[in-house]
């Protein structure tokens, strides 16, 4: 017994550091590399689609880089920056009500939301977090970019995730971008260095004006 206690003591600080790396939102490769074109690719789409976030809702970027870094569902920040826009309440009101209700269906209901604040497809896709935020996402493409619906669904279609969308859209002719990276002709760090967005600061910027255009 003693000797199965020893090494469950030992084993904590492998588990602890494994689950952190699991939850932790930081990459090694930040930047363009020549020798190894797709090493930073995790990072490139993680930092897009955090600066369009961090765009769309007037967010500092490190607020939100920190709250994944500390386990926060990406899917989560989407739904409560916007549960927040829509009822005009401070985010930690939001969270609270979160918190007690432990679902968004619940939530939303607390929150006694008229119609023209949320509407049905809103209330509806609240019952799966992953897929109102993808919602959520989409309707902010077609304010700040010139797609239409149909477009987003063909290219969702095509399987694009939800990162893979913003940074293709942000290249440029997203369907194209999308099959170079998946046939194997591009990385990600190849089409960004193409068009001389060499890391997040400079993707952050052409984000920025780009949406400014919309």
């Amino acid at each position: 017994m003693r000797i199965k206690i020893l090494l469950f003591l030992l084993l904590i600080p492998v588990l602890v550091s494994a689950e952190s790396t699991i939850n932790c939102h930081c990459f090694q490769d930040r930047s363009f590399d020549h020798a190894n074109t797709a090493a930073a690719d995790p990072y490139f789409l993680a930092t897009t689609q955090n600066s369009f976030l961090s765009h769309v809702y007037g967010i500092e970027k490190r607020t939100i880089v920190k709250a994944k870094m500390t386990g926060t569902d990406g899917n989560h920040l989407w739904i409560l920056f916007d549960v927040a826009r829509r009822s005009q309440r401070d985010t930690r009101q939001i969270e609270s009500l979160y918190a007690q209700s432990g679902n968004w269906p619940m939530t939303l209901k607390l929150l006694q939301l008229s119609d023209k604040q949320l509407d049905e497809t809103y209330q509806k896709l609240s019952k799966n977090p992953e897929a109102l935020a993808d919602h959520i996402v989409d309707l902010h493409l077609t304010t700040y970019f010139d797609v239409s619906p149909e477009e987003l669904t063909a290219w969702h279609t095509l399987g694009m995730s939800r990162k893979e969308l913003i940074l293709a859209i942000l290249l440029g002719d997203p369907e194209k971008v999308y099959n170079q990276v998946q046939q194997g002709k591009k990385t990600w760090g190849e089409l960004l260095y193409a068009q001389g967005l060499l890391d997040g600061t400079a993707i952050a910027q052409r984000l920025k004006e780009k949406m400014a255009q919309g």
